[in-house]
């Protein structure tokens, strides 16, 4: 009988039917939902966080009174003298000897000292001329003199330049030397004044 499809399905079917309602139990069970009460919970009002601080641009309206200090205790008395006399005996200080001599104040007349005044004085050498040797005239070896004639100025600076050689190869060397030289300037009754018609001698020798 059971060999048939027809009769199978049939067979299947209802042996099937207690498996899938046993299965259906055990899933209701395991998921069954139970009601859940939502229970409302009580509202709470937040206080300041801050403290309450007055604004810094209200006014003042109300000082508050500076409140007197503690009275402080009075210092005690200082200690009495007594008059009544010690038995203490003190030694008298003697001071022996005399106050010597070089101690005494004497009246000491200070120096007169009375200016000198410089109305006149002829011109001085500060820095003489210190010529160089001209190469040229050292190659050749070539030895000489030379007069430079000059004139100071107020201030002691030389002008007016002129030198007069032996040979012209000192010439530029013995008028830049005079040029570079300093002086000071002669003073008449309290002015320096120029002075004119100078001559500077100047010798131009090889070393031996």
């Amino acid at each position: 009988m059971l060999n048939s499809p027809v009769s199978r399905a049939p067979t299947a079917a209802l042996l099937a039917l207690p498996v899938a309602y046993g299965l259906f139990l055990l899933m209701s069970s395991l998921i069954d939902v139970k009601e859940v009460t939502l229970v409302k919970a009580p509202s709470r009002i937040l206080g300041i966080i801050t403290p309450n601080r007055p604004s810094p641009d209200k006014p003042i309206t109300k000082r508050t009174k500076p409140q007197m200090m503690d009275t402080s205790q009075k210092p005690p008395p200082p200690p009495r003298v007594s008059a009544t006399k010690s038995n203490v005996v003190m030694p008298e200080l003697v001071i022996m000897g005399a106050v010597p001599g070089s101690l005494v104040p004497t009246r000491i007349d200070p120096p007169t000292v009375s200016p000198v005044l410089v109305s006149s004085r002829g011109y001085q050498v500060i820095r003489p001329p210190m010529p160089v040797y001209p190469s040229r005239a050292s190659a050749r070896g070539i030895s000489g003199s030379c007069s430079v004639a000059f004139a100071i100025d107020p201030r002691g600076k030389p002008y007016k330049v002129s030198a007069s050689c032996t040979d012209p190869v000192f010439k530029s060397e013995a008028e830049r030397s005079v040029l570079k030289a300093e002086f000071a300037p002669q003073l008449v009754d309290g002015q320096f004044v120029s002075v004119t018609g100078l001559e500077y001698p100047l010798d131009f020798k090889l070393a031996n």
